[in-house]
């Protein structure tokens, strides 16, 4: 009795759907929805990565065509620079030729000016040796009259300096001026107090104001 126990137990084991060894597993539902599960997973990690790529790829393009416009407008500011640059580069080179020819002008008037003024001022000479001639011409007269007609040359000659710019020095009494006046010694005198002039041995010039020629002078010292 045992025995025949022993056999019937491996059928009712058989029958409560225990697999054998040698039958194949049997997927449950749930292993094969896990399985599909972790593969749409792996799909749409793959689906991002690709998404995220193209979406690089579109902000670089984006941004190389910003920077692509940057430098267009870039190039575009410089050739208009230059272009301005060029312009007044004309326009100074221009401006350099008219001053050069309005120099050159200015000289050639002024060189004539000087040469009219200069003619001028030997034709008014001119007249004071006219009156030279005529003192010569009355060596032969009495010296009164020879006197006259040299005082006359004379008074010519300084109508000619005074129109020219030119006008004497008052240096007689005058402080001594370095400036103005050239010593040449000095002299003990009662009449002019130390350290002025008391004779005057060439008088001195000035011409528009300033120095032509200094005066050559005596200078007053304690007697």
């Amino acid at each position: 009795m045992e025995q025949e126990k022993n056999d019937v137990a491996p059928e009712k084991e058989s029958e409560t759907g225990m697999n054998r060894p040698d039958e194949p597993a049997i997927e449950t539902a749930g292993g094969s929805a896990a399985e599909e599960s972790g593969g749409g997973a792996a799909a749409g990690e793959d689906y991002m990565q690709k998404r995220t790529k193209r979406q690089s790829r579109k902000e670089l393009l984006e941004h190389l065509h910003k920077k692509n416009a940057q430098l267009m407008a870039l190039d575009k500011e410089a050739k208009d620079a230059t272009q301005q640059l060029k312009i007044k580069e004309d326009r100074l080179l221009r401006l350099a030729a008219e001053f050069e020819n309005y120099r050159r002008r200015t000289q050639r008037e002024w060189e004539l000016h000087q040469k009219r003024a200069n003619a001028d001022l030997i034709r008014e000479i001119l007249g004071g040796i006219d009156n030279f001639d005529r003192a010569f011409a009355a060596l032969g007269a009495t010296e009164e009259a020879l006197q006259e007609g040299l005082k006359l040359i004379h008074a010519g000659l300084l109508d000619i300096l005074k129109k020219a710019g030119v006008r004497e020095m008052e240096a007689m009494g005058a402080k001594f001026d370095p400036q103005y006046h050239e010593a040449v010694g000095e002299m003990e005198s009662a009449d002019v107090e130390e350290g002025r002039v008391a004779e005057v041995v060439q008088k001195g010039y000035l011409l528009h104001d300033e120095v032509l020629r200094p005066a050559r002078v005596m200078i007053a010292k304690k007697s």
